[in-house]
């Protein structure tokens, strides 16, 4: 049966990719097999000026390619070329942003976010609309005025230019935690879970930064 697979067209396969087969793990094999030149028509179209080299852009599109692959019955519809697109620039824009950030963004903001971006789901099973600033602040007990500061933080720390050239002139990741305040009054407001967050890094770089000099070579 592999041999009969062989010499269909891309197309033909593709097209088998939706039937229910006893060799369907024979046919994704072989679109992964040949779907290098969809994540180099990906590259080449999108990231031929971002600076860095096709083979390293290669990996993080196999990934995309093969995320595409085993998931087409998430697609919604859409043809598989525009969704493994799609898929493969994801993956190779998130590799391209951990290779060049510069500035790490904290863990608590990252653990924020994802609490914001739960409750902004459960809002909108619940009500079937997407929440307002007010009604999103309401319900994680950030004032607005902090959920704005989030937001425009969280805005800097997941873009990156995908032109080499212009990348250096990127926003710099930064966020004024004094505007972040609980909109009730709690027993452990979010600007004191933040101070506590913050220093708890800190103190886990300085752990790291002793054990790595601990034993080193007195000169």
């Amino acid at each position: 049966m592999d041999n009969h697979l062989n010499g269909l067209p891309l197309d033909e396969l593709l097209q088998q990719l939706t039937e229910e087969r006893d060799d369907l793990e024979m046919v994704r094999a072989q679109i992964l097999k040949r779907g290098t030149s969809i994540i180099q028509d990906v590259i080449e179209a999108a990231f031929s000026t971002s600076g860095f080299d096709k083979e390293e852009l290669l990996r993080p599109g196999y990934l995309g390619l093969m995320n595409a692959v085993y998931n087409f019955d998430l697609s919604h519809g859409k043809e598989f070329l525009e969704y493994a697109e799609n898929l493969i620039k994801g993956e190779i824009r998130h590799h391209i942003r951990d290779q060049v950030r510069s500035v790490p963004v904290p863990r608590w903001m990252k653990d924020l976010n994802r609490q914001i971006e739960i409750t902004e789901a459960r809002l909108l099973r619940e009500t079937g609309q997407l929440p307002s600033l007010s009604e999103l602040a309401e319900a994680v007990n950030i004032t607005e005025e902090g959920l704005a500061e989030v937001f425009k933080a969280r805005e800097t720390m997941s873009y990156v230019s995908l032109n080499a050239e212009q990348r250096v002139n990127d926003p710099v990741f930064e966020i004024d935690i004094t505007k972040i305040h609980s909109k009730k009054s709690v027993a452990f407001p979010v600007e004191y879970r933040i101070r506590l967050a913050s220093a708890l890094e800190k103190l886990a770089d300085l752990q790291q930064y002793l054990l790595h000099n601990l034993f080193r070579p007195s000169e």
